[in-house]
């Protein structure tokens, strides 16, 4: 009989959405101070797969992902995605929002993200926040799972979470 063990740490990861440089000016404090250090950010990634947050956010929406430390426990999610909704809503324009705020995390073998969507890939957390594993980590590779966006799909942050894996195992080691 296999019984419950205490899950590993792992390293918060967020993902944020702008269209205009200036809407991500302060967005890092503010993670930050909830998070704690960015320990690691990304470059900006296009948003160019789907235009399904252009009428919100308006064209050439970019992606940028940033990684925090200390390494946090996992059952945490819903309470991360209440919170970068509360950021969100600091940052946030005339009835749109100028950015979009993901929490997740990066354990040895997946990226998850949280959502408020409902999917039958998706597995409910509590507090209506959804667990979203977007990113799967075998064989020294990362690979989009079927269900998941189009720009995991195409390898686009692999470089990234490579070195997320990285930072992940130095902080599991301190």
């Amino acid at each position: 009989m296999s019984l419950p063990e205490s899950f590993p740490p792992v390293l918060p990861v967020v993902s944020v959405l702008y269209s205009d440089s200036t809407s991500l000016e302060g967005v890092p404090v503010s993670l930050s101070q909830f998070f704690g250090e960015v320990m690691l950010q990304s470059k900006p990634f296009p948003f160019d797969m789907t235009d399904y947050y252009e009428g919100e956010m308006g064209c050439s929406i970019l992606r940028v992902w940033f990684c925090f430390a200390p390494l946090r426990d996992p059952s945490e999610l819903p309470e991360w995605k209440e919170k970068c909704i509360e950021i969100e809503k600091e940052f946030g324009g005339e009835g749109n929002r100028l950015v979009n705020i993901d929490p997740g995390y990066l354990d040895h073998g997946k990226l998850v993200l949280a959502s408020c969507k409902a999917a039958p890939d998706k597995v409910y957390m509590g507090r209506g926040v959804f667990a979203h594993t977007c990113l799967r980590y075998r064989r020294g590779e990362f690979h989009g799972p079927e269900h998941s966006f189009a720009d995991f799909i195409d390898g686009r942050f692999d470089d990234f979470f490579r070195s997320a894996k990285l930072l992940l195992r130095r902080l599991l080691k301190n």
